[in-house]
């Protein structure tokens, strides 16, 4: 039984037992008082703490909620393209003066507008004793000398003759009248100094005189010449074998020169 529960039994007949000697005795006003002290059982004081409750979470209005300030971007940077055809200008400018035989057409070149040249080109570059210096050259007849591709001269060997390429002249093209090695020929003027210029995206060819569009310019233009692929390499480790016909040629060869051989060294003997 737990202590408290002891110690209310046992008050309980203390309280019992002082009541009947009391009454035994009579009232007593000394032990009543002490009865009184006996049974009061003493308030104890609460120390409960009270917490006051959190204060609710208050969200600002929507008023009053100042949108983040946009990042500020930089402008997109304008598109090379015009630096670029600059610079490819210029490099041309420079490989005509340093050849010597086509100033005319560099001083042209560093006067023209570079915005429209595509970024692969060809140049048939005339010489400068083929252009009078009495004679304005108008824009329209640069741009018969450009060609929308990049074609090296190896390339420009893979065309056919009476092929035709177009040019930045709208609806004229350029007529191929002779492939060979050592008298290719546009529009009928010989390229004197093929690849005087080349990179990966322009090529420059020095020809012997103006090009005229009025006699050759018009035509439908021809498919651009498709360098053939290399061939692929061997595995490495693998060997290449002769096929069974080209072993059975060479057996024969052999067979027939062993029997030349041993007759004429026969009949030797014999005479």
């Amino acid at each position: 039984m737990p202590f408290s529960s002891r110690f209310m039994a046992g008050r309980g007949r203390f309280v019992s037992s002082f009541l009947q000697e009391t009454k035994n005795r009579g009232n007593c006003p000394f032990f009543f008082l002490l009865l009184l002290l006996t049974t009061v059982t003493p308030v104890t004081k609460s120390t409960t703490t009270f917490t006051p409750a959190p204060s609710p979470l208050m969200l600002p209005s929507p008023a009053q909620v100042t949108p983040p300030s946009p990042i500020a971007m930089a402008p997109p940077s304008p598109a090379p393209q015009l630096h670029r055809n600059q610079q490819q200008i210029n490099n041309i400018i420079d490989a005509l003066i340093g050849s010597g035989d086509f100033n005319s057409w560099a001083d042209i070149l560093s006067v023209a507008d570079v915005a429209d040249l595509p970024f692969s080109v060809t140049l048939f570059v005339p010489a400068d004793e083929s252009i009078p210096t009495t004679i304005t050259i108008e824009p329209f007849v640069v741009l018969y000398h450009i060609v929308p591709q990049r074609l090296s001269f190896s390339e420009l060997c893979l065309l056919k003759p009476l092929s035709r390429l177009p040019t930045l002249f709208p609806s004229k093209t350029v007529l191929i009248t002779n492939n060979s090695l050592s008298n290719f020929t546009i529009d009928d003027r010989l390229i004197s100094r093929p690849d005087l210029y080349t990179t990966h995206s322009v090529a420059v060819h020095g020809i012997a005189s103006l090009l005229d569009y009025s006699i050759y310019g018009n035509g439908l233009p021809t498919s651009f010449p498709t360098p053939k692929p290399p061939s692929p390499p061997s595995p490495p480790g693998i060997l290449t074998l002769p096929g069974i016909g080209q072993l059975k040629s060479n057996a024969l060869r052999f067979h027939t020169e062993f029997w030349v051989v041993f007759l004429v060294v026969l009949g030797a003997l014999l005479v």
